[in-house]
């Protein structure tokens, strides 16, 4: 796979005592606003350390990379969203990375509203913007306490991979740890290892903010290009590379509170977590 090719600059000793958002400016010729753009995409590393404060000092020597600024030109305003399953009162989508779940007039809520020409659609849950796939819709409201019911009594049963920078200290491991003050669990399960990085298989109990992510930490490891968890730590060339985090929700399973129909769905991975399953070797 051919990575993104960052870009490198050193600071020059007449650089010394510039903030990394004036370096920035200076170096592309951008205003300050793209400088800060830049930054809180956190695709600026600083000494191999992902930096995102506009007013990070630098001093002589450091080293400097960052990805290349997108080309200038209209985007594709048309999203097909891929639909994976539908029934009587539900539908689940493979949710690209980069979209909010919804809230938002540019989210796969939104876009979906308009692609199946039904204003009630409603997420029933939530994935991060950069978490891709499997994303669950109500058709309508009515039914929603039917099926939220099956996350709060934990009957539904979700699967992600992801892939890892470290290694869980065994093959499978169950972390329990409270998050913001509540109860959270994760089972991790190796799937694949090369080098530095391995495939993880992760079951969750609980739905908790960035849990995988964050209990990753906690067995020493950190979802590969996660650029707010982690971040503190020296990445690998290859890590930089990496578009977002590599996370993906890839099944669930629950039995329909409404008919009692066992569903299970699955979600094809994203081409770039693919990509990157090749990159990294596992």
């Amino acid at each position: 796979m051919s990575s993104v090719s960052l870009q490198r600059q050193t600071v020059s000793p007449h650089q010394q005592g510039q903030t990394l958002q004036t370096f920035l400016r200076e170096e592309l010729q951008i205003s300050s606003r793209q400088a800060k753009s830049l930054l809180d995409s956190r695709k600026v590393f600083v000494n191999g350390k992902r930096i995102w404060m506009a007013k990070h000092t630098l001093r002589k020597g450091d080293r400097i990379e960052w990805s290349p600024l997108p080309r200038s030109g209209k985007k594709n305003t048309h999203t097909k969203i891929t639909v994976l399953y539908r029934d009587a009162y539900l539908m689940a989508v493979n949710k690209a990375p980069g979209y909010l779940s919804d809230r938002d007039p540019k989210s796969i809520e939104a876009l979906l509203r308009i692609q199946e020409g039904n204003p009630a659609l409603r997420a029933l849950h939530r994935l991060d913007r950069d978490t891709s796939g499997l994303l669950l819709f109500l058709l309508s409201s009515e039914h929603r306490n039917s099926y939220q019911d099956l996350f709060r009594k934990k009957e539904i049963r979700k699967v992600y991979q992801a892939l890892l920078c470290g290694h869980p200290p065994s093959d499978t491991v169950t972390l329990r740890k409270s998050l913001d003050g509540k109860s959270a669990e994760t089972t991790f399960r190796v799937l694949k290892t090369h080098g530095d990085f391995c495939k993880v298989e992760c079951q969750i109990g609980t739905g908790r903010l960035h849990q995988i992510r964050r209990h990753a930490l906690e067995i020493g490891c950190r979802v590969a290009g996660d650029r707010k968890y982690g971040s503190q730590l020296p990445l690998s060339s290859i890590e930089k590379s990496l578009p977002r985090q590599m996370l993906h929700a890839f099944t669930v399973e629950f039995k329909c509170p409404l008919s009692g129909k066992k569903i299970r769905i699955h979600a094809p991975l994203a081409e770039d977590f693919q990509k990157a399953v090749k990159q990294l070797g596992v």
